[in-house]
């Protein structure tokens, strides 16, 4: 049906009055087009050699059509329903013939977008002579084409031929000219050497590219692909990550449209794409590229394109959606006694220990006001990460379909990559958790208290601010368990991030449920309150023992912030950050002492005023080096560097070495085994993981020669996250071996000495 679908417009001559309103692309794409009748069209063709007489060396054979104004031709791959453009070349012996080769072509932008050449279409074939080469020899190229403007004339066919005899095998005068735009006979100075690897994620289709020293020009770029499976009504986006490293986002072709087929065979369809072959185009050269979804190889474009399947870059995990959703409802129980968030959780059995006594309908409407912190903190999370994913806070981007559409929450709309817990490698974040962990920690050791206004104020007053402390307790735990990647999470957060933002929602609401498991049961069952110690004077003492888990949890966040800090080159920027504590705190106690209610009017306008001068004084020496230079801090600002050079010099003392594509290549072409521990400040769980790594464990991995990587993010990396969307995952802790010539292997989230040792002894022996 679709077959015969794509006839009739043909036969019709519909496409190309579409066609008529498009608009012309950046770098030079076709409005074809426009009001009257051009009568009949006539194209003139000619074929032409760039040698005047061959001798023993390859020569190329070039024809080109002439075609008139507002018409045009179509490309190998039309893009849409039109007909391609072809040609041969008849044998003649004692020659060997290659071929065709296609000129760069040009993308005609409309209602219906397409592949094409309007003015002049080239193809061109390479011939070299043999040794029973005859005196002379006529090459005969046969073209077939159909163009169309408002409507499409009849194809035609046509033979073209060139003569030319024995010789010294002088260049023609016109030889350069006659192959420029020629793909695989000129190729530009920015793709000499040039990799090239494909990944996929959902539809949204990345070709990454890495330069080998020259870099792109800057200029519009498009990747014409050979097989129609990439969709050409949606914008490509090319973004430069480094001097060298480049990636062009596209959207797969899933030939929802009929307009738009793909010529990929029944049974690849549906899948994700094993390889991609095309045109890249930048400005007005072209190469031609077969990408594979395997990794960059030190060998160059060839080797990258001919890498092996078993190259250690698998398509991510392939899991169901109630699969993903029953590991992140678990992993979310779990949350509840990870180090990063059970310090908050302590607030809240605080506060049940405190209705112990009190009504049980009190404790349901805590619990339940503690769960609502929690699931509205979660969606606004799943919002930013879905807007992030569909690049909705990019305003360079394509805009895709409208956040309300059925396409969109379906995952019609374009993709991105959006990293779990992205917002603690910023080190304002940081900053902002540091100084609230502190500024609670002192509240509950009795330093200041919040809220209170007087001794007077009303029962139902207090009560309502109550019911905010449940609520802003839930958020606040929702915030900081982001870092923290528990059991059953690490492969369920990577899986649910490659779902359309419909499934996004559906698993991070059951990773949210989860969280909440405990206060929902403790709601519904508000019996379970009996076994809460009933209130007294001890809780005061509680309280200020639960300060000191408070203080542990500032003191990690303070452990964290330190990596955004230079402090090899700049140590006394940690001086000033511990001065600048110093100051915050003490702003706090001069509030409590001198501010509260019941002090004279004299005490709490001198007190407040010393409170704000310290508080602003601690928060200029606490803030991020980035922000230096606002307050004219110049010798400090913006010298943080990246935690991963910054702990370089440390990694080569001991048995770890920094991570790096590069790196990582090098020692497996070297045939030597590579494990990576891609890890970061902030990640609680990564932390005890390095405790699995005992003098056994580390001899283990002498004992098999393999090299120990370690990837940091705890700032922003994204080659770092190019490799976690490769092994499927977007949350650290991730550990990975990869063996030479095979697939990497992952390891589970939490580690153990056994656990590492049987997992070495397995694998090196597969």
């Amino acid at each position: 049906m679709k077959s015969f679908f794509h006839a009739a417009i043909l036969s019709l001559g519909l496409l190309p009055g579409i066609i008529s309103t498009g608009t012309a692309q950046d770098f030079g794409a076709m409005s074809f087009g426009g009001a009257g009748d051009f009568g009949t069209p006539q194209a003139s063709g000619t074929a032409r050699a760039t040698v005047e007489s061959y001798a023993a060396e390859p020569f190329v054979v070039v024809t080109e059509l002439t075609l008139p104004d507002h018409w045009h031709v179509y490309y190998k791959n039309p893009g849409s329903v039109g007909m391609p453009m072809e040609a041969s070349m008849k044998e003649t012996p004692g020659f060997r013939i290659e071929g065709p080769f296609w000129q760069v072509p040009e993308l005609g932008k409309g209602i219906v977008d397409f592949y094409g050449y309007s003015g002049n279409a080239k193809m061109a074939f390479r011939i070299t002579p043999e040794n029973n080469a005859p005196e002379q020899a006529s090459f005969t190229t046969t073209m077939t084409w159909q163009m169309c403007a408002e409507q499409c004339a009849a194809p035609e066919t046509k033979n073209f031929t060139v003569t030319l005899k024995r010789g010294e095998g002088r260049p023609s005068p016109e030889a350069g000219s006659l192959v420029r735009g020629l793909v695989g006979l000129s190729t530009p100075a920015w793709a000499q050497g040039m990799q090239s690897r494909i990944s996929q994620e959902g539809k949204t289709v990345v070709l990454h590219l890495k330069t080998s020293g020259t870099p792109l020009p800057d200029a519009p770029a498009y990747f014409f692909c050979d097989q129609g499976e990439i969709n050409p009504t949606v914008p490509q986006t090319l973004k430069k990550l480094d001097d060298s490293t480049y990636e062009l986002s596209m959207q797969f072709n899933d030939t929802t449209d009929g307009l738009y087929p793909n010529n990929l065979p029944e049974a690849d369809k549906g899948k994700p794409l094993s390889s991609l072959s095309g045109i890249l185009r930048i400005g007005d050269e072209g190469v031609g590229i077969t990408a594979p979804n395997a990794p960059f190889s030190t060998a160059g474009q060839e080797s990258a394109a001919a890498a092996s399947p078993e190259s250690p870059v698998p398509a991510p995990p392939v899991m169901g959606l109630a699969e993903i959703m029953f590991f992140m409802f678990l992993g979310g129980i779990i949350l509840n006694v990870m180090p990063c968030v059970f310090p908050v959780i302590g607030l809240k059995i605080m506060s049940f220990v405190q209705l112990g006594g009190g009504e049980r309908k009190k404790v349901l409407a805590h619990s339940l006001t503690f769960v609502l912190g929690i699931m509205i903190s979660f969606w606004i999370i799943t919002a930013i990460l879905i807007a992030l994913k569909a690049n909705m806070f990019d305003w360079s981007s394509p805009a895709g379909p409208g956040i309300f559409s059925g396409d969109f929450w379906l995952g019609r709309g374009a993709e991105g990559i959006v990293n779990w817990a992205f917002w603690f490698e910023n080190p304002w974040v940081n900053f902002c958790l540091l100084g609230l962990m502190l500024a609670l920690g002192l509240s509950m050791f009795g330093v200041f208290e919040i809220g209170v206004k007087a001794t007077t104020m009303g029962g139902e007053l207090q009560h309502k601010k109550g019911y905010a402390g449940s609520f802003w307790s839930g958020a606040l735990a929702t915030v900081i368990s982001t870092p923290c990647s528990a059991p059953f999470l690490g492969q369920a957060i990577g899986a649910a991030m490659l779902q359309p933002p419909l499934g996004i929602v559906l698993c991070l609401t059951m990773m949210g449920l989860g969280m909440s498991l405990p206060y929902i049961v403790l709601g519904a069952f508000p019996v379970l309150t009996k076994y809460l110690p009933k209130p007294g004077a001890w809780m005061e003492s509680f309280k200020q023992a639960m300060s000191f888990l408070i203080f542990g949890t500032a003191a990690y966040f303070l452990w964290i912030y330190m990596a955004f800090f230079d402090a090899d080159n700049h140590p006394q920027d940690i001086l000033f950050l511990f001065f600048g504590l110093v100051f915050f705190s003490m702003a706090f106690w001069i509030y409590g002492r001198w501010c509260p209610i019941y002090r004279s009017r004299k005490s709490r306008i001198t007190g407040g005023i010393f409170a704000i001068l310290f508080l602003l004084a601690g928060l200029f020496y606490m803030l991020p080096p980035e922000s230096s230079a606002w307050f004219g801090r110049e010798s400090d600002a913006g010298m943080a560097a990246p935690a991963d050079k910054k702990n370089a010099g440390h990694a080569e003392e001991s048995v770890w070495t920094p991570w790096s594509p590069e790196a990582m290549q090098a020692a497996l072409d070297q045939g030597k085994p590579v494990y990576v521990d891609f890890t970061a400040r902030w990640c609680s769980t990564c932390q005890v993981n390095k405790a699995s790594y005992t003098d056994e464990v580390l001899a283990a991995f002498k004992k098999y020669g393999i090299v120990m990587m370690k990837a940091d993010k705890t700032r922003t990396n994204p080659v770092i996250d190019r490799e976690l969307k490769n092994l499927g995952r977007t949350a650290v802790p991730v550990n990975a071996l990869y063996l030479p010539g095979k697939k990497p292997v992952v390891t589970r989230e939490l580690l153990s000495p056994s656990y590492l040792l049987e997992f070495l002894e397995t694998e090196m022996k597969r």
